[in-house]
């Protein structure tokens, strides 16, 4: 019903846009000249930012947008277990060999790692997500796995993403070996003011729209209401395209965004 009133060939802010689809504000842009910085320097990064900021969805386009035959990506969502766990998680991803034991389990990570690098010539990507959970030893852990050939190589990209306090916690004294070892540093940060319009236009645009019906003081209560929170501005966004269809509205204004947020 949303879609056909508003005459879009599908529900708008879909989450689950292709990388080419991605909106770049200025706070991606300057994540991506980051990215692509690392891709030359291979590494350890940490990417930070509030929740619903857009980092899984950015790095799910940086990873998408990777040469296949240069690039492996590993995606590690299961943040929340213990050491032997989260070695056979990545271990698994890898590819490698099952086993019990710590000793094999390490072996095998650091040998698949090497093996995409030598063998098949592909640089390893791997993407911790929700990398908050993580218990201080696995980043202790982690720390030992990216150690090759007395840590004079790093062959594959590493990027811890996560809330906005893991930097923090990162920089505690019992972390700081680990941190000492993270070459890029960003946070992500939340749209602009001046990107609200822009970034509802794109999506709609994406759903065949031409002109979005949002109003300039529509523009300014959604940004009021979200904190510029790519996440939350979709969401407050789809609720008021939805009270205009109730109320049957041609133009959305600050008073259907009240409306909606009320809803939400």
């Amino acid at each position: 019903m949303l879609a056909a009133y508003w005459k879009l060939t599908g529900p708008p802010f879909d989450k689950s846009i292709k990388a080419e689809q991605l909106f770049f504000s200025k706070s991606v842009t300057e994540l991506f000249s980051r990215l692509e910085y690392l891709k030359q320097r291979r590494g350890l990064m940490l990417l930070t930012g509030l929740p619903g900021t857009g980092k899984t969805t950015a790095l799910r386009a940086f990873t998408a947008g990777l040469t296949e035959l240069s690039y492996k990506s590993f995606y590690v969502p299961l943040a929340t277990v213990n050491v032997l766990d989260f070695y056979r998680q990545l271990n698994r991803k890898l590819g490698g060999e099952a086993s019990f034991y710590k000793t094999e389990l390490f072996a095998s990570i650091q040998q698949r790692i090497q093996d995409l690098v030598t063998h098949n010539k592909n640089i390893p990507v791997l993407v911790f997500d929700e990398a908050h959970l993580l218990k201080n030893e696995n980043f202790t852990e982690l720390q030992i796995l990216t150690n090759f050939k007395m840590d004079s190589t790093d062959p594959a990209i590493i990027i811890l993403a996560g809330q906005s306090h893991l930097a923090d916690r990162l920089m505690r004294p019992i972390l700081q070996a680990f941190y000492q070892r993270i070459i890029l540093k960003y946070h992500l940060l939340p749209l602009e003011q001046a990107e609200i319009g822009p970034f509802i236009s794109h999506h709609l645009a994406l759903k065949g729209c031409q002109q979005s019906p949002f109003a300039a003081n529509a523009l300014e209560a959604i940004f009021k209401n979200s904190a510029g929170i790519p996440r939350t501005v979709a969401t407050l966004a789809r609720h008021t395209l939805m009270v205009g269809m109730f109320q049957k509205a041609q133009i959305l204004t600050e008073e259907h965004v009240f409306q909606a947020s009320q809803e939400l």
